[in-house]
């Protein structure tokens, strides 16, 4: 049933606007893989951060076709009423939004894995580091209350991704082991997913207005 619905998702929000996102995206990519430094892993796992960003912002996009419409329109409300559990709407939504960004974004991942030559561990801190994003997204919408402050949390969210991306840069800076920049990264990012999930309950994702 989940795989049903994911797929009718995909066809609303896989539309023209999804192309020029996905050509905008390239352009961009192109562009900025010009400034990179060649054959230096630093430079590799900056290029796929980029990338990130940029998938999170196109989550946030197809975010509004599919869970916030869902959510403004109180079509969240009647699947909790009809004794759907959190647990589905998550998973759900997390595989229409990560598919949909993921098939977007594609033909630069293509191009910045031919142009750059990026391994195993580039692409897995990539597809780890959108899969995150993609939850933490979910998990606060979900979580929202007052659909009219989706704009400025959006603009929030796309701040927070580019300052865990500062923080975990520097700490590369200042000791030169990519390690330990993957590390405090992804215990960032797994840390306010947890408290994303320690604050989802039916009774918060019930209560929509706008």
């Amino acid at each position: 049933m989940v795989l049903k619905l994911i797929g009718l998702d995909l066809k609303k929000i896989l539309d023209k606007n999804a192309l020029l996102m996905g050509f905008f995206g390239l352009v961009f990519t192109y562009l900025s893989s010009l400034s990179l430094e060649k054959d230096t892993s630093l430079s590799r796992f900056m290029g796929t951060e980029g990338l990130a960003l940029i998938f999170l912002i196109f989550a946030i996009e197809f975010s509004k076709g599919s869970l916030q419409d869902d959510k403004i329109r109180k079509k969240i409300e009647f699947f909790l009423a009809n004794g759907v559990g959190i647990k589905f709407l998550v998973i759900k939504y997390f595989g229409v939004i990560y598919l949909a960004s993921l098939l977007t974004l594609l033909p630069s991942l293509i191009f910045f894995a031919f142009k750059t030559k990026i391994g195993v561990l580039e692409i897995f801190n990539f597809l780890l580091t959108a899969g995150l994003y993609t939850n933490f997204l979910i998990l606060k919408i979900l979580n929202t209350e007052n659909m009219n402050k989706m704009a400025g949390i959006q603009n929030k969210i796309i701040l927070l991704g580019a300052l865990i991306l500062v923080i975990s840069t520097n700490i590369y800076i200042f000791t030169s082991v990519i390690e330990l920049y993957l590390i405090s990264k992804f215990l960032i990012l797994i840390v306010i997913n947890i408290f994303m999930v320690l604050r989802t309950n039916k009774e918060r994702i019930g209560v929509t207005y706008f």
